[in-house]
């Protein structure tokens, strides 16, 4: 019993820390942007098609593709995303919903219909092979340098926004747009950098966990959702919420998996955001401001 409350911590852990790394992103566009990102997902998508296409089809090394696909990854957020669809429909809730879910659903097909998943796309960004074991089950080492980079990238993320100028500004905007503008900002230019700081994280996550996740044109999905379910549970746009309900949500899955059944991983989330969601809607910490 101990070594499987060991465990269950560990991978309880890991996948707090991948939550968290996936719903970064989703967060700082809620909190800056007051926008339910709901083309979130196409993120994920590029990362790994993207990243495959340039070093199959143009034959880049695997560094060269990773620029590559980071520079289509931000043009296609602010030419495709922001700027025809965000900037233009931020005022009305529907349409820019509606433009968003389509601008997934249009990437996912397309993904489809180049790499099918009888394709068998992957990308070589391992960096750690091997497992911890721990009595009779195995952690990969690969997932432990990822829960690593996620809360590395968390506390660059946060330093960043505490304690530099532009982000004393990105702050000041999603406190009070009315004030900041007063003070000089340029909100929309602001907005912009946040949609662009917001691609790197879910990116930089699916890059560490390709090598042992299931490669397929409709992960994007699932993952959106993660996101989406930390955001709610922490307080919509919320960075310190987020990492608050990221763990709590990995601890509920990990032990589920390991003391009740696995196949309720998912479901136990589910019921205890929407709990959440019923008792306290705000989430966690809710709160006027990204931190």
């Amino acid at each position: 019993m101990i070594e499987l409350i060991k465990v269950a911590f560990v991978y309880g852990l890991v996948l707090g820390s991948l939550y968290l790394l996936i719903s970064l992103g989703f967060t700082i566009v809620c909190g800056v942007l007051r926008v339910f990102h709901l083309g979130y997902g196409v993120i994920f998508i590029i990362t790994v098609y993207v990243t495959y296409m340039l070093m199959e089809t143009f034959h880049l090394h695997i560094v060269l593709a990773i620029i590559g696909m980071l520079i289509i990854q931000i043009v296609f957020t602010l030419v495709v995303v922001y700027y025809p669809i965000v900037k233009r429909y931020i005022e009305q809730e529907e349409l820019l919903l509606t433009a968003l879910v389509l601008v997934f659903l249009i990437v996912e097909q397309t993904a489809n219909f180049f790499y099918p998943v009888t394709a068998g796309v992957s990308i070589p960004t391992k960096i750690m092979g091997g497992a911890l074991i721990i009595g009779m089950a195995a952690i990969p080492y690969q997932l432990i340098f990822a829960a690593v980079v996620a809360i590395i990238t968390t506390l660059i993320l946060v330093l960043f926004l505490m304690k530099t100028k532009i982000g004393l500004i990105i702050r000041s905007v999603s406190q009070d747009i009315e004030s900041a503008e007063l003070m000089g900002a340029d909100v929309w230019k602001i907005y912009a950098l946040a949609m662009v700081i917001s691609v790197l994280p879910p990116t930089l996550c699916m890059l560490v966990i390709a090598p042992v996740w299931a490669i397929e044109p409709s992960l994007g999905l699932p993952l959106m959702i993660t996101a989406i379910l930390v955001a709610i549970l922490g307080g919509l746009g919320n960075i310190r919420g987020s990492i608050i309900a990221s763990y709590i949500l990995g601890f509920i899955a990990s032990f589920t998996a390991f003391f009740i059944n696995t196949k309720l991983m998912s479901l136990s989330t589910l019921i205890i955001v929407l709990i959440v969601l019923i008792v306290r809607p705000q989430g966690i910490a809710k709160s006027e401001t990204i931190w």
